[in-house]
């Protein structure tokens, strides 16, 4: 779960206490072996519900009679619209009170807690009154007493394999690992008429580069836009590629600067694409570029060739799920410092950007994409 300092601060100093409180009233239900309706709550990180997928798909086939419902942000539950596991989708904007209201009325018999540090969700989980609650036990998080059930999270282990591990302990056979996007015709038409209007030609290689890393105003995971400028420059020369450059809308003037001071031309797409359509874009692409973040993993679910970009974040536990993807890592001695996504090791340095990231050189990412495009 991403989440800001006040939202942290909050979480850990109510959280906590929260559980500690409500776990001297243990509520003792009945637990039903096959469950009628089920709960998945993953709040906002989009990486961690695309790599949550190997679990959800394997619960849903040990139940295909179970009504699978998902609490998640608005942007998560656009890339689960056209998911076949999941039959309701509850909006975690919606207010507090009715919030709480409609998760008693659905009468869950399992809830299934998809985060691994907040304390939110598990109340959430306790609050849905389900029976059976399952999540993750998590290293100093105090975050599991209010779980009927407890899956110890390994940190350095790849997420899709501590995410899998719930399914285990639910008795589910867990024998498909890859991921999965379900972006529409429409989404691919969109892409389709995005590449004419902005003369790309479909004869030639499309690279593209997501310059953004991680949450809204913390940019400590991405690579200088000095050395994607450099990148960019390089592969037109080197392939005859066409660039284009995704994220967000608040991550726009990251992109901006990058086609600003680029020596060929860049196609900006930064801002002008939902989830799904920025699935179905990194499925035409050649090449993916990005550091860690939701879309790097979104470029691995769509099969895109992917290399991801690792300073404070470790290779091993969240790098991209893809057998057709590379990992260029920082080379520091602290580095990697994250686990939970949001204990850096050091300060920012002035320009938002982590000193590890600075250790990654623009030779050293050609390389990996010289040897991923030599694959093709």
């Amino acid at each position: 779960m991403q989440s800001n300092r006040f939202q942290q601060y909050l979480d850990r100093y109510l959280g906590i206490p929260l559980n500690l409180l409500l776990s001297l009233f243990p509520k003792r239900s009945p637990i039903p072996d096959t469950p009628k309706k089920i709960l998945f709550i993953q709040l906002s990180a989009l990486g961690d519900t695309i790599l949550a997928i190997p679990t959800i798909r394997a619960i849903r086939r040990a139940f295909p009679n179970a009504e699978f419902t998902v609490l998640a942000s608005p942007t998560n539950l656009n890339y689960l619209a056209n998911c076949p596991y999941i039959d309701k989708h509850i909006p975690f904007r919606t207010p507090a009170p009715r919030l709480f209201a409609q998760l008693r009325q659905e009468d869950f018999d399992w809830a299934i807690d998809l985060e691994h540090w907040p304390r939110l969700s598990v109340l959430l989980a306790y609050v849905s009154g389900a029976p059976m609650r399952i999540g993750f036990r998590t290293t100093k998080q105090y975050r599991h007493f209010l779980f009927t059930h407890a899956v110890p999270h390994t940190a350095g282990r790849h997420e899709v394999r501590n995410f899998l591990d719930i399914a285990t302990r639910l008795g589910c056979p867990t024998l498909e690992f890859g991921l999965e996007v379900w972006y529409a015709e429409a989404e691919r038409a969109w892409v389709h008429q995005t590449l004419v209007q902005e003369s790309v030609s479909r004869e030639l290689p499309i690279f593209v580069l997501h310059p953004e890393a991680g949450r809204r105003d913390e940019p400590r995971r991405r690579w200088p836009v000095e050395r994607y400028v450099a990148l960019a420059d390089t592969l037109v020369g080197r392939y005859g590629a066409q660039i284009i450059l995704t994220g967000a809308p608040a991550e726009i003037a990251v992109s901006q600067e990058i086609a600003r001071r680029t020596k060929h031309r860049v196609v900006m797409l930064a801002g002008r694409t939902d989830v799904n359509q920025l699935a179905a874009l990194f499925a035409e692409a050649a090449l993916v570029v990005s550091g860690n973040c939701g879309p790097m993993h979104l470029a691995a679910a769509a099969g895109a060739p992917v290399i991801g970009l690792h300073g404070p974040t470790n290779f091993a536990q969240w790098g991209p799920w893809n057998h057709n993807a590379g990992v260029v890592c920082a080379q520091i001695p602290c580095s990697p410092c994250l686990n939970l996504g949001f204990e850096y090791g050091c300060q920012a340095l002035p320009d938002g950007t982590s000193p590890c990231m600075h250790t990654i050189e623009v030779a050293r990412v050609l390389e990996a994409c010289e040897r991923l495009l030599a694959v093709e």
